[in-house]
């Protein structure tokens, strides 16, 4: 649909998706105070790597509350749970195996569904968009946060790991949603949320 799409971190980097500096660049709790997460909420976190967002994921929703963090590295949702065990947040983080076709999860089951810069590593974007418009509830909400293509100064990014809100538009558009609010108050990523329609 008009651009590269980006190559999958290997559980091997996992370091960088940990390094010192990432909150200073990405500034996590501000984006997830957007997104307005309430106790009790079902969330999904696809791409959730080691944990970096599916743990702040799982103290926002509380006990009564779930976390589907979805990988399709096995080695990654080993390490996050063991990172969330820790932590003592393994009772309310489900890990799920997808794949690149799949995101295996439950129907009518996510009040949120957060991609933070995994979207534009998918090499089947209508499959994955199919799975999980599924698996949103009918007033859910998808959150894309994705480094800015538009912005030329953002640091030491491929443009094929930068994704333009346009773009995002037409293709989560072609496939059965509609762009509702955007937040451009981080220093190099969109926030763009999405329902169905």
């Amino acid at each position: 649909m008009g651009r590269l799409i980006g190559e999958v971190m290997p559980h091997c980097n996992v370091h960088h998706l940990m390094r010192l500096g990432r909150e200073s660049q990405e500034y996590p709790d501000f984006m997830l105070a957007l997104l307005n997460i309430k106790p009790g909420m079902i969330v999904a976190d696809i791409g959730a790597g080691v944990g970096y967002n599916s743990l702040r994921l799982a103290r926002l929703v509380g006990p009564y509350g779930r976390v589907f963090a979805t990988d399709i590295q096995s080695e990654m949702l080993n390490q996050l749970m063991t990172n969330a065990y820790t932590l003592g947040l393994s009772n309310n983080i489900i890990p799920i195996l997808a794949s690149h076709c799949n995101v295996n999860l439950p129907p009518n089951s996510c009040d949120l569904i957060l991609m933070l810069d995994t979207y534009h590593e998918c090499i089947n974007p209508p499959a994955v968009l199919s799975g999980l418009h599924r698996a949103l509830k009918p007033y859910g909400r998808l959150v894309l946060v994705e480094y800015r293509l538009e912005d030329s100064l953002t640091p030491n990014m491929y443009d094929d790991h930068r994704m333009s809100t346009g773009q995002a538009r037409f293709e989560l558009e072609l496939n059965g949603f509609f762009l509702s609010q955007t937040f451009e108050s981080l220093p190099w990523q969109h926030i763009l949320i999405f329902n169905k329609k």
